[in-house]
């Protein structure tokens, strides 16, 4: 009896479980009404039925699996960056439920950026990779995500005329992530030395407190070991190159299936533009900001009165579809095929 009472669920947690999908329902259902609102007040819908209608499906289909293919390489790397070593490589079918169960927590509860969450527990779940290494790893990622996007626009900008700030942007996101990965590498090849001064500072402190720093401290640094590795350093890099030559991939795409005489480097801005907003917790799926990064980068590169309202939407719509559908349909398998419960949000997290 004692044990059953042990493990009901505190009620807190329950309330709160039960208030986060209200929040994201409301504002989701705010969003929608007010973006239809306002496109009702700009522009016929029948031309964007019309424009949508003339799209040409090949592309289209190509675009949703450009984003597939790029969900499966991020698996890979995520696969590289969790066991350099050969010998100890986690399946890949663990690593791919993983990735894609985040980013359906991400797009259906993005407050808080929570598929973090739940791919740390799915990697957890499956194969019992410790929650803290995963997330160090994750940092990781989103460096070199960080010092990809940056490097992008830096390379762009001789071969194009880009908006004003645009250099300056570039530089920073590179700047920025190259300083934090050097960090985690400084820390990574002086780990006994950072320990040592960590443990001196945390001297005055109960041995608990210290017992505690210890097991959390060393897991996390095993997310760090792909950069001890040159070879696996290489095939992350390798990786990297792939996943962002992807994500200009599928915007460029998209440019056929509307018949758009847009360059490659329009594809580029749009895809840091839509990196950039949809980076921090957004709305629900990402509604109106997606589709606004994308009519912004249009507007600022002097198209959005020469293409025309109608078929910008239309292109913008079709574009998050491209990116939404599979996070929703990959991401619900995942749920299943991990087991996932959204009240491991509320979980502390142990392991």
């Amino acid at each position: 009896m004692a044990n059953h009472s042990e493990n009901k669920p505190p009620p807190r947690p329950s309330r709160w479980r039960k208030f986060w999908p209200w929040l994201n329902g409301g504002l989701t259902a705010v969003l929608l009404i007010g973006g239809v609102w306002y496109l009702s007040r700009t522009i016929d819908f029948a031309d964007i039925g019309q424009a949508l209608l003339t799209a040409d499906g090949r592309f289209i289909l190509l675009a949703l699996l450009i984003f597939v293919l790029n969900g499966s390489v991020k698996a890979w790397r995520w696969r590289v960056l969790l066991a350099p070593d050969e010998e100890q490589r986690v399946p890949y079918t663990a690593v791919f439920w993983a990735i894609w169960l985040g980013q359906f927590v991400n797009t259906v509860l993005p407050f808080l950026r929570l598929g973090e969450i739940g791919r740390a527990y799915a990697i957890n779940q499956q194969i019992g990779t410790s929650k803290i290494q995963a997330v160090s790893t994750m940092l990781i990622e989103k460096s070199l995500e960080l010092i990809f996007l940056g490097l992008t626009v830096l390379l762009l900008i001789p071969f194009a005329t880009l908006p004003p700030n645009t250099e300056q942007l570039g530089i920073l996101l590179a700047i920025t992530a190259a300083l934090f990965l050097l960090g985690m590498g400084i820390v990574t090849s002086q780990t006994e030395r950072v320990i040592q001064l960590l443990h001196r500072l945390l001297a005055p402190f109960p041995s608990v407190v210290k017992k505690w720093f210890d097991q959390h401290l060393l897991s996390g640094l095993k997310g760090l070991a792909a950069l001890r590795s040159g070879r696996s350093l290489r095939t992350v890099g390798f990786l990297s190159i792939l996943i962002t030559s992807l994500d200009i991939a599928l915007p460029y795409a998209l440019f056929f299936a509307f018949a758009l005489p847009l360059s490659f480097s329009v594809a580029v801005l749009i895809n840091v533009a839509v990196a950039l907003v949809t980076t921090p917790p957004t709305a629900p799926g990402e509604l109106g900001v997606f589709e606004a990064a994308v009519f912004f980068v249009l507007a600022q590169v002097g198209q959005a009165e020469a293409l025309g309202t109608a078929v910008i939407v239309s292109y913008a719509v079709v574009f998050h579809l491209c990116t939404l559908l599979p996070k929703i349909a990959l991401g619900s398998l995942a749920a299943v095929q991990t087991k996932w419960s959204w009240q491991r949000l509320s979980t502390p997290s142990t392991s």
